[in-house]
């Protein structure tokens, strides 16, 4: 029946030398059936000439950044068109091994409740170093557990197959599955939609893999670096989308002992920040905008109320000792590991 119809989606926002990086990677992919996808997500004036000008790629315009997930959706929706069997979403700061996309297919089709299959994101200097292979979701700790060992990897596949977590940075998608749950959520814009997007792919009977041998190469972006390296719309993107999926996960959205840890964790980081109040304004105002359930793009002139501000922003030890102080008393305070 022949190779079943994979479209790469590559969305282009900023940095056009990677992206062609990217692009040039893919020439060398040994499957045979694929159409690659690249969107301007609102890219610089003139990258869309440049990338229009390259030889089999189907370019896709969006007038202003709609974020990754309105980028990837305008991707994923042409894929469709196209007639795509699997649409691959890969970011277009990576590369690619030769095989990889064959040996995400292969995967796949050996069971049509696989839903999500990813390889393993490998750094992009050390270029033999893993950095991520698979995570795993503890629903009512609503946590994730990280792996870059392939044995852990395995284990917890075997072990916990429903509460595999594959990132978005390499994501082959199986098309039946599209169909069934839909597209990416658009209130994220960017950051948690993949692992929604995984929870999501589960609850509808799917199975999400990492396939262990397929490798790519790609700096794995962990929030919460050092202070002040990080932009402020990160903070609060990364803050606010975490609460919004609280909200769309079944039972209570406040679990006591999930909701301390998640406060004392933002505590802490915002105690780390105290000399940035940009990017404490933005966390602020991401634990502001989560709770109240509003999606869509960082707006940095839109700022949380300033009771909120001067006791969570300004005053995070006071905080921070009050939860700690409370903690030994209380057994739903103790975090199971």
């Amino acid at each position: 029946m022949g190779a079943p119809k994979v479209c790469v989606v590559i969305l282009h926002w900023k940095h056009l030398p990677e992206t062609l990086a990217c692009l040039q990677s893919l020439e060398l992919l040994d499957y045979p059936n694929r159409q690659t996808v690249v969107v301007d997500n609102g890219a610089p004036a003139g990258d869309a000439d440049i990338l229009s000008g390259l030889d089999g790629i189907e370019l896709v315009r969006n007038q202003e950044n709609l974020g990754f997930t309105g980028g990837a959706n305008a991707g994923i929706a042409r894929s469709l068109e196209l007639g795509a069997d699997y649409v691959w979403l890969l970011n277009s700061d990576a590369t690619t091994e030769p095989d990889v996309l064959s040996k995400l297919v292969s995967m796949a089709e050996t069971d049509d409740m696989i839903g999500l299959v990813s390889p393993v994101i490998h750094d992009t200097i050390a270029r033999d170093v893993p950095e991520f292979c698979v995570g795993l979701f503890d629903q009512r700790a609503r946590t994730i557990s990280e792996t870059a060992n392939p044995d852990t990897a395995r284990a917890w596949q075997a072990q916990h197959p429903t509460h595999i977590f594959v990132p978005g940075t390499a994501l082959l998608i199986r098309r039946s599955l599209i169909d069934k749950i839909g597209f990416l959520d658009d209130r994220f814009f960017a950051y948690v939609e993949d692992l929604d997007y995984s929870l999501r792919s589960a609850a509808a009977g799917y199975r999400n893999v990492a396939v262990l041998d397929a490798i790519i190469y790609h700096r794995f972006k962990r929030p919460v670096q050092e202070p002040g390296t990080s932009p402020p719309y990160l903070h609060y993107l990364i803050t606010r989308n975490k609460l919004l999926l609280w909200k769309k996960l079944p039972g209570p959205t406040l679990r006591p002992r999930a909701t301390v840890w998640f406060l004392l964790e933002r505590l802490r980081q915002i105690e780390r920040m105290i000399q940035y109040p940009a990017s404490v304004d933005a966390l602020v105002s991401g634990l502001w905008d989560g709770i109240r359930g509003i999606g869509g793009p960082y707006n940095p002139s839109r700022h949380s109320p300033r009771l909120l501000m001067w006791a969570v922003g300004k005053h995070p030890a006071f905080w921070i000792r009050m939860i700690e102080w409370k903690r030994p008393r209380f057994r739903w305070f103790q975090r199971t590991t």
